[in-house]
């Protein structure tokens, strides 16, 4: 990543893993990622699946993600936890990293249905399938040091994402012989 976009070590770490997976500049395929190979990332992962351009399945969720959450995603449609004025933004997000494709790198002012609140920085990175459909999204979810404490709870288990702030980047290079350069293409909308 450009040095002016400052990550958490361990969306660092995912990314710098990510970018090992590359062959010749293409995404990687799902099954190329093998969670033996970042044990201590799992707990932060998300993987969702697109079955159309407003449904996107999650289809794992890390302990600490679901810890966070209050409850266990895994089959839902992502769009459908959140408050419906974050739908829109997150759904464009979503099927952007698809579509060019890039990645996205957000922060965002979470509160979730207990009345907890935090800072999340979101890495997202496409995954094809086998059959090199742009298919699968792997997102790393970190707290950001910054904690916002607690407001009453909810009375509808939505997650509210607020954007603090957002960037798409795309990568060039990879594979054995090719470094991998990494290009900030803008904050988006």
């Amino acid at each position: 990543m450009p040095s002016e976009v400052d990550l958490l070590k361990l969306n660092r770490e995912f990314l710098d893993y990510w970018l090992g997976k590359l062959d010749g500049g293409a995404m990687p395929p799902k099954s190329a990622i093998d969670p033996t190979e970042m044990p201590k990332l799992l707990p932060a992962l998300v993987i969702y699946e697109r079955l159309a351009t407003d449904h996107f399945r999650v289809r794992l969720a890390g302990t600490e993600v679901v810890s966070r959450l209050g409850l266990n995603p895994t089959g839902a449609n992502v769009l459908d936890l959140l408050a419906p004025a974050s739908r829109p933004m997150v759904q464009k997000a979503l099927n952007r990293i698809l579509e060019e494709p890039c990645g996205h790198l957000s922060r965002v002012h979470d509160r979730y249905p207990s009345g907890r609140e935090a800072k999340i920085e979101v890495l997202r990175l496409p995954l094809q399938s086998d059959e090199r459909e742009a298919r699968f999204i792997i997102s790393s979810t970190v707290e950001m040091p910054d904690r916002t404490g607690w407001s009453d709870p909810q009375e509808k288990p939505t997650l509210l994402a607020q954007l603090i702030d957002q960037t798409y980047f795309t990568w060039q290079g990879g594979g054995s012989d090719q470094p991998v350069t990494v290009t900030a293409i803008g904050p988006g909308s």
